[in-house]
């Protein structure tokens, strides 16, 4: 599963970036909240015929927007992801204001691998919610998919100040410097990684992998599946997995 959908966080898809299965996407939900049990009657009086209970419809673009959406997170959850651009392409008609339409489609292109489309929709949500980092990434990493390491290194230099991602940010400055061959400037940012975050694990794991030495590569990778819980590993990992690095062939037996 390509990078597209991580969760890092306050709606449906500006939450989610590039890298959780459809399945972690959070889906939206209605709570009709039931009204207060009604007094017993009086005794000796009728009863009070019970007044029916409206029928609930959605009654606005953005309700009827936000179903489309619940919708298409159930298609993509079943790997109907032409089903799933359909109701998100339909939700945007109806409310094109709601970014989170906008994120879910490009997370669909992007797995697709229809790189303009997938930018343009983060690009239009990121109009709506222009301080989001974490959309700020997803437009970096199609870059990166794109292996576009010194064209997109400006971006996670300028992600990684931001606290809530500093780490991972910094870890994909390494990674584009690594694989864009600039090894000298690389090596430096390992050195410099601290041993208390999964940059420093995943940075080992990617220096050994990108050396072809798979012995080194899982150790670095069995350490930080011991340390980190599998959310996480799987975060960090990813940038592995799309590079062609992982999963890595079994060990040779002598």
């Amino acid at each position: 599963m390509p990078a597209l959908f991580r969760t890092l966080s306050s709606v449906l898809c500006t939450s989610i970036l590039l890298l959780s299965p459809p399945g972690r996407a959070q889906q939206l939900t209605s709570t009709n909240v039931p009204s207060s049990t009604p007094a017993a009657p009086a005794p000796g009086s009728t009863p009070a015929t019970p007044a029916k209970a409206p029928t609930s419809t959605l009654t606005t673009p953005t309700d009827a927007s936000k179903k489309l959406i619940t919708d298409a997170v159930k298609r993509a959850n079943a790997n109907d992801m032409d089903g799933a651009l359909n109701d998100l392409s339909q939700a945007i008609k109806l409310d094109p204001n709601f970014p989170d339409a906008y994120a879910l489609r490009a997370s669909v292109y992007y797995q697709k691998k229809l790189w303009p489309q997938a930018e343009a929709d983060f690009e239009a949500a990121l109009k709506l919610v222009p301080t989001n980092a974490v959309l700020k990434f997803n437009v970096a990493e199609i870059k990166f998919a794109q292996k576009q390491y010194d064209a997109v290194r400006p971006d996670f230099v300028a992600l990684a100040k931001n606290p809530t991602m500093s780490d991972f940010a910094s870890y994909k400055v390494f990674l584009c410097d690594l694989f864009g061959g600039h090894e000298d400037l690389a090596k430096k940012e390992l050195d410099a990684f601290d041993d208390g975050n999964p940059s420093y694990y995943f940075g080992k794991a990617a220096w050994s992998l990108y050396h072809k030495n798979m012995d080194d590569a899982r150790g670095w990778l069995a350490s930080a599946s011991h340390i980190y819980p599998p959310q996480k590993f799987s975060f960090y990992a990813q940038s592995l997995r799309d590079a062609g690095y992982l999963p890595m062939p079994a060990p040779t037996q002598n």
